[in-house]
């Protein structure tokens, strides 16, 4: 019967530790408490150490997936108060030993955004593991199995673990959080703090590991003689310590325990790790003078005893809401709900309002496109189109580009056979492309005056020469034009037709298309070379050199003198 029950918890607890790992919030949640609740009390003392360690694996990504901070507070704390409310304290000490080896298989997978949640609940634990210690009036037993479990597991694994790296990380922060998870079930007796302390002593004695004896040093040795040597100054000055401070709790420990003799028992010992004697006789030192101090001052301070205090242990606390907290989160969801229904209804409101804006603006552009596009309908002898400048188009506020309609196809249509008729390439006469209103665009940057203004006569197609005007003065600006020379493809989208395609494209460059401008080849002016630095001359050419006129002067004029 008692292997059969023993075989049914064991499955019981594969099947728990599945539903543990679930991505379904819910489903964690109540496993969570079914374990906590119902199974690990009836069931913890038939549970093996395998067991316990598939559940651990559940467990550690139950935690995994907790998210919110309150939330893994909460978690934390209820994880951890299986150890403090386990049904006896082996099965305490035996939960303790399965996630200190879960956690230390897994820490070095931990990334660093979960660190921290990890870091809580390693603090939670070891919280957890002294309240069940001072729960049992810390027995000497049970404390034995606590440090053990805490030796073995964090702070002296198995030499295997330690070549692979696997458990550092946990035993650093086991030591960094000691004392302060252990300072609220503060005083023990003398006795009991040489056990707990006793795996921190094994350390400066064996481990190799120089991070590990530098943690050890600052976090657990060298605050016990900061407190010491506070309680020492304050005990001196005749002040009173504030009961259950640190000073009044750790400064006892300190002072009394008898720290230099036990550190000069471990440097003289065979057996100690040589690049450790510096580390524990450097603590030998500093706790002889604080020592020394206290008998010369002559002030008596008390030996620490344990002292019960009354730790409430909550074993499921966040598990179970009263009714009326329910009540009260379902309405604030409601209401929240009404709230977010409500700013939905305005916001699709204010969208609608939005794209009719859009759409009035569009109409209007479409609008002032059409006006400025015109078309002349065509003659006999002439093809009059209108011709606006793409730089115009895109100065203006209110157009964003050219839409590419039929009647702007059917312009450029126009332009390119016009074009084709004047470099030759179609037969059949010649026509002249000319603005609708007879007048051709300025440029922005180039303002003319009133008197330059006006139209110049056309000239011969096959001269070249300076621009006239119709006075007889010289246009300021030269312009020579050839189209053979300035047929350039820009491509357009979408392209004219295929029977349109003439390579290259016939779009004129430059102010091809202004009235009275005589086309003619471009002059292609060479870039100047640079000029070579002169070189400095010598100072025997400069005196070869011929005197200047002044100096021929002044020569004569003295030998007339003479």
């Amino acid at each position: 019967m008692a292997a059969a029950a023993d075989a049914d918890a064991s499955a019981e607890a594969v099947a728990i530790a599945r539903r543990l790992a679930s991505c379904n919030t819910g489903t964690r949640e109540r496993t969570v408490r079914y374990l906590l609740s119902h199974f690990l009390p009836a069931a913890a003392p038939r549970l093996s150490a395998s067991d316990l360690l598939k559940l651990w694996k559940g467990l550690f990504f139950c935690f995994w997936h907790a998210d919110k901070p309150l939330y893994q507070s909460s978690v934390a704390a209820r994880l951890a108060s299986a150890v403090s409310a386990a049904p006896s304290p082996a099965d305490g000490a035996a939960f303790l030993a399965a996630y200190l080896t879960t956690l230390r298989r897994e820490w070095a997978h931990i990334d660093v955004h979960r660190l921290d949640k990890f870091y809580l609940l390693n603090r939670r634990f070891l919280s957890h593991a002294f309240l069940l210690l001072s729960a049992n009036s810390f027995a000497p037993g049970i404390v034995s199995q606590i440090v053990s479990v805490l030796s073995d597991k964090a702070l002296l694994p198995e030499a295997d673990n330690v070549a692979a790296g696997t458990s550092r990380g946990l035993g650093y922060h086991v030591t960094d959080a000691f004392l302060d998870e252990l300072l609220p079930v503060l005083p023990v007796s003398l006795q009991t703090m040489d056990a707990l302390l006793a795996p921190f002593f094994t350390v400066l004695e064996k481990s190799s590991d120089r991070v590990m004896v530098s943690k050890v040093k600052a976090s657990v040795f060298d605050r016990l003689l900061e407190s010491g040597s506070r309680l020492l100054e304050m005990a001196k000055k005749g002040e009173e310590v504030e009961k259950g401070s640190a000073e009044e709790k750790l400064g006892k420990v300190g002072l009394l325990f008898g720290f230099s003799k036990r550190f000069l028992d471990i440097g003289a010992n065979t057996e100690t790790v040589q690049s450790n004697r510096k580390v524990v006789f450097a603590l030998r030192d500093v706790f002889v003078k604080i020592e020394k101090g206290l008998e010369l001052s002559g002030v008596e301070i008390p030996v620490p005893e344990f002292e019960a205090t009354a730790v409430p242990v909550v074993p499921n606390a966040g598990c179970n809401m009263d009714l009326g907290e329910k009540k009260a989160q379902k309405k604030k969801k409601k209401a929240k709900k009404a709230a977010l229904a409500e700013s939905e209804k305005e916001g699709a409101k204010d969208l609608k309002r939005e794209k009719k804006v859009k759409k009035d603006k569009k109409d209007k552009k479409e609008k002032k496109k059409k006006k400025k596009v015109e078309v002349v309908d065509k003659g006999d002898a002439t093809e009059q189109i209108t011709y606006v400048p793409v730089g115009d188009q895109q100065m203006g506020d209110d157009t964003d580009g050219i839409s590419f309609d039929e009647t702007l196809k059917s312009n450029l249509q126009k332009q390119f056979e016009i074009v084709a008729a004047e470099a030759g390439m179609v037969k059949g006469g010649s026509s002249s492309v000319t603005p609708a209103n007879g007048k051709v665009a300025k440029k922005r940057k180039r303002s003319k005056s009133a008197d330059r203004s006006s139209e110049a006569s056309d000239g011969d197609d096959g001269s070249e020469g300076n621009l006239l005007t119709q006075d007889g003065e010289k246009s300021g600006k030269k312009v020579r034009f050839s189209m053979k020379n300035n047929l350039v493809w820009k491509p357009h989208s979408p392209l004219p037709p295929q029977c349109l395609r003439l390579p290259p494209s016939a779009t004129p460059r430059g102010s091809a298309l202004k009235k009275g401008v005589k086309p003619g080849p471009i002059k292609e002016t060479p870039t100047p070379l640079k000029k070579a630095k002169p070189k400095a001359k010598s100072a025997k050419k400069v005196l070869k050199k011929k005197p200047s006129s002044a100096v021929k002067r002044l020569r004569k004029l003295q030998s007339f003198s003479a």
